[in-house]
């Protein structure tokens, strides 16, 4: 499962990557997590770096942290099928699971949308909408022959550029307001209010999935407002999470 493909644009840290490989394969599993976290502090990301940090804290049975990085490894393309096969291993050794209530469908319709073609690619696409719409329009000036059927597919693809643009805002909007965080701890109480005091909704366990609110929660850093695979919102301490 580890991947000695090159994580990184320069020499220095493709060496570290290697070097971490070769720990990994020799089984001393915190030395490479502490070479490969280092390379992902100096802003150096690949699918192979994610995907070799969740292998090394399957190993010593961080799962949590382990899904974590999966998931993370599974965003790219080069790694998504052997992410994916890690997870569902990663998953069946959780000794709880969390309820999941199904998204709505428009819920499923912007993440696809996030995922691809993404907000820089919805831009693309309404932009080309756009030029198109308007060189129809121009072109409805000098065809007389053919101006309402140059003005009227101008009209429409004009509007699609709109429609396009919009779901860009929409997908921008959900990208910077929600993260995706993983359940780090083996346990932790999920509070009504960003208050150890306030009363405790439920229990959330390792490798829970939940929704970020980084709007709720600007105003307390030690706290995340989230909401649960099953529907349930709350808050919990910032350090039990890994977010993304």
């Amino acid at each position: 499962m580890v991947l000695a493909g090159c994580c990184v644009n320069t020499y220095a840290q493709q060496s570290q990557f290697d070097e971490a490989n070769n720990l990994l394969e020799e089984s001393n599993y915190r030395e490479a997590i502490q070479i490969y976290q280092s390379i992902a502090d100096e802003g150096y990301h690949s699918g192979a770096l994610w995907l070799n940090m969740g292998y090394a804290y399957t190993r010593i049975d961080s799962l949590g942290m382990a899904k974590y990085y999966l998931l993370k490894a599974e965003k790219y393309p080069e790694t998504k099928i052997l992410a994916t096969e890690a997870l569902e291993f990663v998953n069946n050794r959780f000794s709880r699971r969390s309820a999941v209530l199904p998204p709505l469908p428009w819920d499923r319709f912007f993440r696809a949308l996030s995922d691809t073609p993404g907000v820089r690619g919805l831009v693309f696409i309404s932009l080309f909408f756009l030029y198109a719409g308007a060189a129809f329009v121009i072109a409805s000036w000098f065809r007389y022959d053919l101006r309402k059927f140059f003005r009227n597919s101008g009209y429409i693809t004009l509007g699609i550029a709109a429609v396009v643009f919009l779901f860009a805002v929409i997908v921008n909007y959900q990208d910077n307001r929600f993260g995706t965080g993983v359940m780090i701890d083996r346990q932790g109480p999920v509070f009504q209010y960003p208050r150890e005091e306030s009363a405790v909704i439920t229990t959330a366990y390792e490798g829970y999935m939940m929704q970020v609110d980084f709007r709720e929660s600007r105003d307390y850093p030690e706290w995340k407002y989230i909401r649960l695979e099953n529907g349930m919102y709350g808050w919990i301490r910032e350090e039990q999470l890994r977010v993304f």
